[in-house]
């Protein structure tokens, strides 16, 4: 099963493909389509102990949330307040995931993202992905993370900011998957660490299997860890590496 993942990455880019094949200047569509296309794979090989699908969050105050791409909520505990064709609205308590999809990634649509999850900070603890399809290179991340104009005099990100920024962030090619992180040094910094297998950096199998595994085991993790065997595992044995990729700010 070594060459699943590559499988799996480069039907989803096919996918993505299709579409923009027939849909070529009307941007919102394609990116509801490529919204689907991810929630589609991870209906199929999530477990079945939870939905993943697209809607809003209620918090116990009555605040509603921006629209989430994709939830991943505790289906068999919660039930929805609200349910129209494929869009829910569920309570915070049940939200195990949220993930913002993007076809692909600018400064300005990357500040929008910073500012939505901004939003769902205030509204759940759940844990926050970006997933990327046509991503930039992660040098190019950073500075989209530097050139953030905070809402402060401090045009810094600090402890409290970057508790709102995504846990995890996902490019698919180009291809990479990120992580929050801190090195210590000379000094304590905060950041994201890119993680990867040996030999696969860069690589669609290697973002998409971190993404997918990332997910499969906080779902395990949510109902008690009950799973014996580590999903991993059945994808050979890999040996994993990381570096830090982006530094935000010391501590």
């Amino acid at each position: 099963m070594n060459n699943y993942f590559q499988l799996v990455s480069d039907e989803l880019l096919i996918k993505l493909a299709q579409t923009k094949q027939f849909i070529k200047k009307h941007n919102p569509t394609i990116g509801i389509l490529t919204e689907e296309i991810l929630r589609t794979f991870l209906k199929n090989y999530l477990s079945k102990s939870v939905s993943v699908e697209q809607g809003f969050i209620l918090s116990k105050n009555g605040e509603m949330s921006k629209q989430c791409d994709i939830l991943i909520y505790d289906s068999n505990n919660y039930a929805p307040f609200y349910r129209i064709n494929d869009i829910v609205i569920v309570p915070d308590d049940s939200v195990i995931a949220i993930i913002e999809v993007k076809t692909t990634i600018t400064k300005q649509i990357f500040h929008q993202v910073i500012d939505y999850f901004e939003n769902i900070c205030s509204i759940t603890n759940a844990k926050k992905y970006l997933f990327i399809y046509n991503a930039c290179k992660i040098e190019k991340l950073s500075d989209y993370f530097h050139s953030y104009n905070h809402k402060s005099e401090y045009q810094q990100f600090d402890h409290d900011t970057f508790q709102s920024l995504p846990d995890e962030i996902t490019g698919l090619n180009n291809s990479f998957h990120l992580k929050k992180d801190h090195v210590v040094n000379d000094r304590d910094t905060m950041g994201y660490s890119s993680y990867f297998y040996d030999n696969v950096e860069g690589t669609e199998i290697n973002a998409l299997q971190n993404f997918y595994l990332s997910l499969y085991k906080l779902v395990e993790n949510y109902h008690g860890n009950i799973i014996k065997t580590d999903r991993s595992t059945y994808y050979g044995q890999c040996n994993f590496k990381s570096y830090f990729a982006i530094e935000l700010f010391d501590m």
